[in-house]
């Protein structure tokens, strides 16, 4: 028969180990989906499938919605879509079809997504200006509501289902630096400025350069006459290429980051970019510094120096 003090020894073995596994089961729910992708010229590269066909490459980009999947490749997985195109938007003065569809089941990894909107679009000029064949692009329509995190030292994206990191405060978190966003077709991000002045942003992994100017901000930070003896600079988007100006200016400011003397490409009038609602375009060849986590459900971006952790 056991005594009083056994059963009670035995009593608190039991919670303890309840206790502990439930911290297991949390940990484990908490615990990232990694994907491993590849930094080729400054762009995201990731491997995924498509109704299980695949696997393709495909970029992983903030600044595209809906998602995009090449149009030859569409047909040879058999996908529908409509047969009426529209142009599709982006940089680039030539005339490039975009067809709605659905892709049924994209896997990346361990993450699985379904009926994720996307446009069916001819990427084979994107694919020689990167110089390696590119089947699709994942956006908006996958990441919306998701916490993402590209860790651009180890290669690694994780997708979380709760955010790893706690909202800055004043004198706390040194080696973080935050910005609010909006979405409205692209992540647009505050608390960036050019030259001291406020700018929208717009946070865009799919950009392989590291700031770019739209012709409005151009005028509206007075920087005509810089642009107008600035060298030529060549782009190349979704409908084919533009040709740009480049030069540096003063100083750009990302939350608390500051970067004196940045080169900046300043896009021309009529190239694709004159309606954008946003200024200045930030792209991995500046945040490839970070761990960058994009935070959809509270708005948030953070940007984490690697070598603080």
């Amino acid at each position: 028969m056991r005594t009083l003090v056994a059963f009670a020894l035995e009593l608190a073995l039991l919670n303890a180990m309840c206790c502990f596994s439930a911290f297991a089961q949390a940990s484990t729910a908490s615990k990232p989906i990694e994907v491993p992708f590849e930094l080729f010229h400054n762009s995201v590269v990731v491997q995924a499938t498509v109704n299980g066909k695949g696997p393709f490459n495909m970029l992983l980009d903030t600044g595209v919605d809906p998602s995009v999947i090449d149009l030859n490749t569409a047909k040879t997985i058999g996908l529908k879509f409509a047969a009426a195109g529209y142009q599709g938007t982006g940089g680039g003065t030539e005339t490039n079809l975009a067809h709605e569809t659905r892709l049924p089941l994209v896997q990346l990894g361990d993450l699985a997504a379904r009926n994720i909107d996307a446009t069916a679009i001819d990427m084979s000029k994107t694919s020689a200006a990167l110089g390696k064949p590119i089947q699709g692009v994942l956006g908006y329509s996958l990441l919306k509501d998701r916490i993402v995190q590209i860790d651009y030292p180890k290669q690694v994206v994780r997708f979380y289902s709760t955010s790893p990191l706690r909202t800055k405060t004043h004198g706390s978190n040194a080696r973080l630096t935050q910005l609010t966003f909006n979405y409205r077709d692209d992540v647009l991000a505050h608390g960036v400025s050019v030259n001291g002045k406020p700018i929208i942003a717009n946070i865009d992994t799919g950009d392989n350069g590291s700031f770019q100017l739209t012709p409005a901000a151009v005028a509206e930070l007075g920087l005509q006459t810089q642009v107008a003896n600035a060298k030529i600079s060549r782009s190349v988007g979704f409908n084919g290429a533009t040709q740009n100006r480049e030069a540096t200016v003063k100083n750009i400011t990302v939350g608390d980051v500051s970067v004196d003397q940045p080169n900046v490409i300043f896009y021309g009038k009529g190239t694709g970019r004159d309606d954008e609602a946003w200024g200045i375009r930030i792209g991995n060849a500046f945040l490839k510094n970070f761990i960058v986590t994009i935070d959809y459900q509270n708005k948030l971006i953070t940007l984490e120096n690697p070598g603080d952790r």
